[in-house]
Formats: C-alpha cells, structure tokens, sequence
C-alpha cells in the first residue's frame, strides 16, 4: 500500500515544477539567479559587468549560472541595461534600479520588447536618453520607469529586478509587469 503522505508529497512536487516541465530553458524567462551576459558581438554570452555599460544602454540576456544556458530563444528574454544619474530617476524605476556606487548613478534593467506590437527596442537617443522602438518610432523614458513618451506603445517596458554582485549582475526577480505587448 501506498503512503498517502508521501504520495501527496510526490504529486505537490510534480505540480510545483510543471511550469518548467516541456518549456525549453533557452526560452524560458529570466530566473533568479540567473546572471546577464551581453547578447550580440564579441563578448555575446561573457559575463556583463556594471563597468561595462556607459552611457548607451547594453543589450543582454540571462545565463543559468550553473549550466551556462542562455535564455535567448524568445525576443521577450531580450534586455537593456541602461545606466542613469541616480538624481534623475524617478520613485517608481528607483524601485527596480541598483546603485552602482553609493550616491552616484544607478543600472536599470528594461525588457527590449516593446508593448506596442512586440518590436525589438534597439535605438537610443542620446540627446533625450529615450529608447525608441524602430518599428512605430515609441519612445520610452529610462529615468521614470520607461515611461512612453511618444508614439502607440500603450504602457511603458517592463523592468526585471536584479541586484549587482562582485560587479556582476543577478536576477533576483521577476519582471515588474507583463513583457512585450497584449495578446490579441
């Protein structure tokens, strides 16, 4: 006969991991844990260090630290990691935002899929530090939360928590809403 506490045990357990059963770990959405690594050119998949992003924002993924599995198979896992003068973010990205050094700027991690219609974010302003959205000219403001500033996006780009750790940084959340735009 079986123990029904240890068979209630089992089933609690397959239950609890049934989101990551048959979901591919390259798709999968950035996990705690997880550590950014550049997604694109030379140092695609090296280990991102704050010193590493000046003042264009950084494309990036998440890494499973344990099996080297980079999450780059879905445009929703795409990152920007942008740095911002700590005195000019607002209450709400604060909440999200890692300081890089005490009272100086601080690192802010964006999806780079836009709300709009789910658009790759890859163009920067310098002059106004706006991400823009090529697709339907979007623009987002990085200092309050991404915040559209311009064009059809509906809401502003989702934020992933993380935290910096000997000069790395490491997911230690979720996103701070839905990432990329609504389903139809």
């Amino acid at each position: 006969m079986v123990n029904r506490r240890r068979a209630l045990a089992g089933v609690g357990g397959l239950i609890a991991a049934a989101p990551a059963l048959g979901q591919k770990p390259r798709r999968m959405k950035p996990r705690e844990g997880d550590v950014l690594v550049h997604a694109f050119g030379e140092r695609a998949g090296a280990t991102l260090a704050s010193g590493d992003v000046g003042p264009r924002p950084v494309a990036a993924y998440a890494m499973d630290p344990a099996s080297g599995i980079v999450r780059d198979g879905s445009l929703n896992n795409q990152l920007l990691v942008v740095r911002v003068a700590g005195d000019d973010v607002s209450s709400k990205a604060l909440r999200y935002a890692v300081p890089d050094a005490p009272g100086t700027d601080v690192l802010i991690v964006y999806s780079a899929s836009c709300t709009h219609t789910g658009c790759e974010i890859n163009g920067w302003d310098d002059e106004t530090r706006r991400l823009k959205c090529p697709c339907h000219d979007s623009q987002f403001d990085v200092a309050d939360a991404a915040r559209v500033v311009n064009g059809p996006a509906p809401r502003p780009l989702a934020m992933l928590r993380v935290a910096l750790t000997d000069g790395a940084l490491h997911v230690t959340g979720g996103f701070s809403r839905r990432v990329g735009p609504e389903p139809p």
